[in-house]
């Protein structure tokens, strides 16, 4: 009796235990599921947002914008010359597609932007059933109908014509007619007539496209005689060859008054006198007219100042020859007596024999520049050569390149020359080259040494080089003519 309860109180337990475990293990199982779940949502959401970094429009918002009023149609209205289809071409608003609002003022922006339209109305726009009607309005500009020149008596009509730049049937623009008043008066002046005046005729004539210049057309002038007054440095027949304004041939051929030319006259003068050390030189003009107005005289004053002198020489930038070696080469420079007169001539000859310097050793790019300084004590400066020396080159590949083909061949050429490859580049003897090819007289039409079609040696970098090639394989290589390269 015992022993059955106690077997039964056993069993109980353990099916007590056994169902415990169960409900356990369930509820475990279920909440690592909720788990997994949750993490497998939040990844998913995740990745979505990462895929689309933006959210996507509303199907209403697309709608939206797509929606609205459609054009029905576009009617221009005004033309009576200009053909529609010429109108239409700059438009971009269509029959059919949506309404645009600022589509349509850039049309109308482009309308105003044509020559042949002097005004735009609108643009209209109606309400109906199908769509909008626009309806823009356009103001045509009068065409030209013909152009006459009244009152001239030294110029002819064809002349002065040509000169206003107008043609017969061209839109009629305002502004276009007074650019060629303008035009006709400068020409007039360029013929010797100062004072000539042209006006517009207005009223009915120019509405209906027929314009009319007149022109108060006064004497024609020339130069009687031209003087100089304050010179003392050079010589009045030495001025009167840097100038243009000269008296004409025994006073009927040339000699126009022509302003412009004369207040050139004054800076050609004045360069002159800079080219000697005259660097505060002043100059002005005189014009004295005759009593009847035909002829006149010049007269340009001239103020020299003081002549600027040279009292130091120096050089920067160099590395390969010293002060004392280029120094040695340079004639304008100081000695221990006296300061020379500065002499651009002769300044440029001591830069071009600077370069010579450097040439003949290979420094064939090599630059020198003179740069005047000046200092605070009045008439005195330096001169400063910049030298950048570049790289030193040998003579590497030779080509020859004759223009037109021919029967000479490249040993001829080659035979003429006193460089060879290995050799370092001599300027002197490029330019001995050149002159010994160009008096060979061995290409046809080009026996002439200095003349333009005279055998020509070029220098090239290999990089230089390189690209060219390039571009001749591209089939863009520049027509060198002759040259050696």
């Amino acid at each position: 009796m015992d022993h059955t309860l106690e077997s039964k109180n056993k069993s109980s337990w353990n099916a007590v235990r056994s169902g415990l475990c169960h409900s356990i293990f369930k509820i475990v199982w279920v909440g690592m599921f909720c788990i997994a779940c949750n993490l497998a949502g939040s990844q998913t959401s995740w990745s979505c947002q990462q895929e689309n970094l933006t959210p996507p429009e509303d199907n209403t918002t697309i709608l939206s914008q797509r929606s609205g009023p459609k054009v029905a149609d576009v009617v221009i209205t005004g033309n009576n010359v200009l053909p529609t289809h010429a109108v239409n071409r700059n438009i971009s608003t269509r029959i059919g597609r949506y309404f645009d609002p600022d589509l349509l003022q850039h049309d109308v922006d482009r309308l105003w932007r044509m020559p042949e339209v002097k005004r735009v109305n609108g643009p209209f726009i109606k309400e109906t059933p199908e769509g909008l009607v626009i309806t823009i309005d356009i103001v045509e500009r009068q065409l030209i109908r013909s152009i006459q020149v009244i009152g001239n008596r030294g110029i002819s009509d064809r002349e002065l014509r040509k000169k206003t730049n107008l043609t017969d049937g061209d839109p009629l623009d305002l502004n276009a007619v007074r650019m060629a008043k303008t035009r006709i008066q400068d020409h007039y002046k360029e013929k010797g007539y100062p004072r000539t005046q042209v006006e517009v005729m207005q009223g009915e004539d120019i509405e209906r496209g027929d314009i009319v210049f007149l022109i108060h057309e006064d004497q024609q002038q020339k130069i009687w005689n031209v003087k100089f007054e304050g010179n003392q440095f050079v010589s009045d027949s030495r001025l009167k060859t840097m100038i243009q304004s000269k008296p004409g041939i025994l006073k009927v051929v040339g000699g126009l008054v022509k302003r412009t030319e004369i207040d050139q006259d004054v800076v050609r003068l004045a360069n002159y006198y800079k080219s000697f050390g005259y660097f505060n030189c002043r100059i002005g003009r005189e014009l004295e007219e005759s009593n009847d107005g035909r002829w006149m005289t010049i007269r340009f004053i001239i103020d020299e100042g003081p002549r600027y002198k040279i009292r130091n020489v120096s050089f920067i930038g160099q590395d390969v020859y010293t002060d004392n070696q280029l120094s040695a080469l340079v004639k304008l420079k100081p000695d221990e007596k006296n300061m020379p007169d500065f002499n651009a001539s002769k300044m440029n000859e001591d830069v071009v024999s600077l370069r010579e310097l450097y040439g003949s050793e290979g420094f064939v790019f090599a630059n020198v520049e003179a740069e005047p300084r000046f200092l605070e004590e009045p008439g005195i400066l330096d001169i400063v050569y910049k030298i950048a020396e570049g790289e030193r080159y040998r003579v590497g590949q030779i080509n020859v390149h004759i223009e037109g083909g021919g029967f000479t061949k490249k040993e001829v050429v080659i035979n003429r020359m006193s460089l060879k490859p290995g050799d370092w580049i001599d300027s002197n003897k490029i330019t001995a080259c050149e002159r010994r090819l160009g008096a060979a007289q061995i290409f046809a039409g080009r026996q002439d040494p200095g003349g333009a079609t005279a055998p020509k040696i070029v220098i090239r970098t290999p990089e230089l080089q390189q690209l060219e090639n390039a571009q001749r394989t591209a089939g863009s290589a520049p027509n060198t003519g002759n040259r050696l390269r």
